[in-house]
């Protein structure tokens, strides 16, 4: 596969992530698949490969996925600077939103009721043409077409996260001992991102030190430093333990915010999970509420941050170790069954997301439709026809 052909600043690279941060709705591979759209096909930064690794590597580390994968990207891009950029470019609207949206709630004592409806349709139909297009450049083989089919078998029958994570392990493992005898393709100029050197570890050092002193003065001053230190533990703490993303961790979250801290009660709970459902970016926004509700605005930001920051971390630090080996022999071999399993995975959140939940009904199914035939043979931007589509729902 051909490496990019163009370089992106880091206040470009900032700009595209805010971005996508703006409109993927459906969080998670959805939001995989906008960047995909913005810095694969349009920018031509980034390749089908690295996407696949960036999913790959994700998948089997705690935390997000989506922000984690994020994270992945920009290291690729940009080192270590790179990395933060597209962190707090895309997290930035959402926290944002999901902010402004827990301000009405707790004044006014109201649970809002939110509606998307409409828009599933066409977040189903992202994630499938990303899995179409990835299939289309990825999977020569046969062997990797029954490897994806059976991962998307798994994946919309898993009775939980340790089904996900044994097919990406198993994915890896078939991989070896199919392809593990060919010769690699040889990239000769794969882009691969700066090295961890003493200077970007430097550089990582200082940026998270300088985060971790603001949020401790932000907390002193706003008078809510036991508060943010509370939230800070909780929350990192499922930030470096808890596999899956934000669809595995909110029974997680649920029974210790609800039942062990009662940091907040079952409504408010269901309101944060509401809220983050119905605003761009990854469902675990919804600790921005929670975060709110315990202190204030300092607090949705101590708590945004705990959630996503300590496993982006762990997520540089391996990439690079990734980049080290990706290329020898056997690991190519690895990732290659790797890569069938996640094209598998994406499939399965088209399914999960939307089209396990149509049913007979015609209207959804047209969205899908039309909007799958939109992105497949022509280059509209996702973004365009969600806008659309809302305007649709308000009509």
């Amino acid at each position: 596969m051909k490496a990019p052909q163009t370089s992106i600043s880091l206040k470009e690279l900032f700009w595209n992530f805010f971005l996508i941060g703006s409109y993927a709705f459906g969080g998670h591979m959805a939001l995989v698949a906008m960047v995909r759209k913005q810095l694969v096909d349009k920018r031509k930064v980034l390749t089908d490969d690295q996407i696949l690794d960036g999913v790959s590597l994700a998948s089997i580390l705690p935390g997000p996925l989506a922000v984690n994968s994020v994270v992945y990207y920009g290291f690729i891009l940009s080192g270590v600077k790179g990395a933060m950029v597209s962190f707090f470019g895309v997290l930035l609207p959402t926290v944002v939103l999901v902010a402004t949206f827990s301000v009405y709630y707790f004044s006014t004592g109201e649970q809002a009721d939110f509606h998307i409806a409409f828009i599933i349709p066409v977040v189903a139909a992202v994630i499938a043409s990303v899995g179409f297009n990835m299939a289309k450049k990825q999977m020569r083989l046969v062997s990797q077409g029954c490897i994806a089919i059976i991962a998307f078998m798994v994946a919309i029958t898993a009775p939980n996260v340790l089904f996900l994570i044994g097919s990406i392990f198993l994915g890896g493992v078939v991989g070896y001992f199919i392809y593990g005898k060919e010769e690699p393709v040889v990239n000769s100029n794969p882009g691969v991102a700066k090295p961890l050197n003493k200077t970007e570890l430097k550089t990582l050092v200082v940026i998270e030190a300088s985060i971790v002193a603001l949020m401790l003065l932000l907390s002193f001053f706003t008078g809510v430093l036991s508060t943010s230190l509370s939230l800070a533990s909780v929350f990192s703490g499922m930030s470096l333990t808890l596999f899956g993303g934000g669809y595995v961790i909110i029974p997680i979250m649920e029974q210790a915010l609800v039942s062990d801290l009662h940091w907040v009660t079952l409504q408010e709970f269901n309101a944060a999970i509401g809220i983050s459902q119905v605003t761009p970016g990854p469902i675990l926004s919804s600790v921005t509420f929670i975060g709110y509700k315990m202190g204030g605005i300092t607090g949705a930001i101590i708590a945004t941050l705990s959630i996503f920051l300590p496993s982006s971390l762990l997520m540089i630090l391996l990439s690079h170790v990734q980049q080290k080996i990706k290329h020898l022999t056997y690991i190519d071999a690895v990732m290659k069954g790797v890569r069938s399993v996640v094209i598998g995975l994406i499939f399965s959140g088209a399914y999960i997301i939307g089209l396990k939940h149509f049913g007979f009904n015609i209207l959804p199914w047209a969205i899908f439709s039309i909007s799958l035939l939109l992105f497949l043979f022509t280059k509209i931007h996702p973004a365009l026809i969600i806008l659309l589509t809302l305007l649709f729902s308000f009509i």
